[in-house]
């Protein structure tokens, strides 16, 4: 089962990454995660965001990731710590 953290999309680097600022932890995930990361985008369930990364900009994911609270299913991490995830949009209440 992969590690799950939620929050607050906070700004897009990339095409296919942004800043979470995490505001809540799986309990039972394998590793700790810090208050902010950077997350690598590996799937979506976003309304308003293709399926198809090649179709993505900048001002897309703008629209779907920032202010948004989000949930990221975490697959692996980069060598520079950099958290490859699914992403999707997460109500408040139920995480």
């Amino acid at each position: 089962m992969p590690d799950i953290i939620w929050g607050n999309g906070k700004n897009v680097i990339s095409k296919d990454s942004f800043e979470l600022t995490v505001t809540h932890r799986q309990n039972g995930n394998s590793e700790e995660y810090q208050d902010a990361v950077k997350i690598i985008i590996s799937g979506v369930d976003l309304p308003g965001l293709s399926d198809d990364k090649s179709n993505w900009k900048i001002d897309d994911l703008e629209k779907v990731i920032v202010g948004s609270f989000l949930k990221c299913e975490i697959s692996s991490k980069t060598s520079e710590g950099d958290l490859i995830s699914k992403v999707s949009h997460s109500g408040a209440a139920g995480y």
